[in-house]
């Protein structure tokens, strides 16, 4: 759970840093940036209820992960053309040289939101709930290591 716990943090601090690279972005690197700004903002509103700072609540987990799903998957890599990584943008060229890795990974996401978005709707234990969005963070943690600067 201390892992989750480092996971939820580092994930927020990056959401917060994110806001200030942004600027200057344009085109397709601020469309991706937009995006990832949305999951982040999602993961920071359940990342409390991992916590237990606040309340499980299963609707708005199943809001958040279905505006996670939209931002992944196929819609995910469509925002990564070959060689849009100059500033500001922080991916690496490791995505192309990688792509398969980098699709997975994509798909991995959206699978997974749509995972914690099952067990929200489905009735799903707050423990279930915890360890779905766990899974979910630590492929967005992957992807950040490979793939971001």
């Amino acid at each position: 759970m201390k892992a989750l716990a480092g996971a939820a943090i580092a994930l927020t601090m990056t959401v917060s840093i994110a806001a200030i690279a942004h600027e200057g972005a344009t085109g397709v690197v601020k469309e991706r940036m937009e995006g990832m700004k949305a999951i982040g903002q999602q993961v920071k509103i359940m990342v409390p209820m991992m916590k237990g700072a606040l309340p499980y609540d299963p609707d708005q987990v199943a809001k958040a992960a279905t505006i996670i799903e939209g931002h992944s998957g196929e819609t995910f890599t469509a925002l990564f053309p070959e060689g849009s990584n100059g500033k500001p943008s922080e991916a690496l060229s490791d995505i192309w040289e990688d792509w398969s890795k980098f699709t997975n990974l994509a798909n991995e996401l959206h699978a997974k939101a749509s995972d914690l978005k099952s067990v929200a709707v489905s009735g799903g234990s707050e423990d279930d709930f915890k360890a779905s969005l766990g899974e979910m963070m630590q492929t967005c943690k992957s992807c950040h290591s490979d793939f971001k600067e």
